[in-house]
């Protein structure tokens, strides 16, 4: 006999996928699919690239699919329901405490989603090699937190603190982690034995050595009734928390702050220890401004002046990020002429350097004319002309 080692994938694949066939395929398409593509991906007879590992999906798929408990359980709780110890008692319990959401939006996204149900991916135990397995954990890092907010614009351009509020996955406190209530352990995987991992025989003969769907691989199982009540034996929940954002002179709109470490805790499993957590991402929404248009580190602003003003010359008030000026306005100035003010625009993003302000004039005309006024134009005309 020949004997091939299979160990779940640390993603886990959708088994409809997998097999070729939708949701609501009947078992005889189940099984159909499963030996013809089984005959064509064993490694024994197949040329395939990746062939074993196409073998190793496959079988792992028609294990949930061809199982009524496993499937069902499959399409209400996505991949979820494949991982170590499942139980959905417990599981629809722990959703119903955070207001009715399935596991699947209370960790990041739509249960049987790549990134939803699957609450413990990474969690697929290790093996040896040789069909001989042994229990090994493998630190994972946690998920991304990502928010929005809205930033005056001259908030943003000088630099800020904001205060957020975000409920990252962390550590269950009561249990510390280990999703099992106070002064209880793990006991020895009793479909194992404490290996990790189950032989089988499949068709032809062969043997195939299987990660142990009880534990995972991890050789333990926590005993009926020992799950924490706080977190259902997730070893995990949402806490509230404040953070404080530094948001530095010079952020642009649609610019992201990240903060190291203040992500999510990693869903390495109830017990199990290792891997990071996941960053926090603060995207920056400037709000526009009633006076400035921005360009990179540049201010743009427009400065209506009356037409005698750009004849004759005189001056005009601007506002500057720090205070209103009065500039000269030059004899004959043409509308639409612009002034440059050297660095009075915008701080250069973590650099000592600013960019400018750029002065537009509107030259205003009068919409009426006193007849002393009309005599003073026309004896203006009369003389230019």
């Amino acid at each position: 006999q020949r004997a091939f080692h299979a160990s779940r994938s640390q993603l886990a694949k959708n088994p409809y996928t997998v097999l070729g066939v939708g949701k609501d395929a009947s078992t005889s398409e189940i099984k159909k699919n499963y030996y013809q593509l089984a005959k064509k991906y064993h490694p024994d007879s197949s040329k395939e690239p990746g062939a074993k590992e196409k073998f190793v999906e496959i079988q792992e798929a028609y294990d949930t699919l061809s199982d009524d408990k496993k499937r069902a359980d499959y399409d209400r709780f996505g991949s979820a329901s494949q991982q170590p110890g499942f139980d959905s008692d417990a599981y629809a319990r722990a959703t119903s405490s955070f207001g009715g959401a399935g596991f699947g939006d209370f960790f990041g996204g739509g249960a049987g989603g790549p990134g939803g149900a699957d609450i413990f991916e990474s969690l697929f135990g290790a093996f040896g090699r040789g069909g001989a397995a042994g229990p090994r954990q493998q630190a994972v890092r946690g998920d991304d937190i990502e928010v929005s907010i809205s930033v005056p614009f001259l908030q943003a351009a000088k630099g800020t603190t904001k205060t957020i509020t975000i409920s990252p996955v962390v550590d269950c406190h009561t249990c510390h982690g280990s999703g099992l209530k106070e002064g209880l352990q793990k006991t020895t995987c009793g479909s194992c034995g404490g290996t990790g991992t189950r032989t089988f025989t499949i068709q032809s003969g062969f043997q195939m050595a299987s990660t142990c769907a009880t534990c995972g691989g991890s050789g333990s199982v926590a005993p009926p009734g020992s799950n924490c009540g706080t977190c259902a034996g997730v070893g995990k929940v949402r806490e509230r928390r404040t953070i404080e954002v530094k948001v530095p002179p010079g952020v642009d709109d649609g610019m992201r702050i990240r903060l190291d470490g203040k992500g999510d805790a990693p869903l390495n499993g109830a017990g199990r220890s290792g891997g990071t957590p996941g960053d926090l991402f603060v995207r920056i929404n400037v709000q526009p401004s009633k006076v400035f248009t921005r360009q990179g580190s540049n201010l743009y602003q427009t400065v209506s002046v009356p037409f005698y003003t750009a004849i004759l010359g005189g001056r005009a008030p601007v506002k500057t990020l720090d205070r209103d000026v009065e500039v000269r306005v030059p004899q004959g100035t043409q509308p639409g002429e612009e002034m440059i003010m050297r660095g009075r625009g915008v701080k250069k993003l973590y650099r000592d350097d600013y960019g400018d302000l750029v002065v537009k004039f509107n030259v205003t005309m009068p919409r009426s004319l006193s007849p002393a006024q009309r005599r003073i134009l026309q004896q203006y005309v009369q003389e230019t002309e």
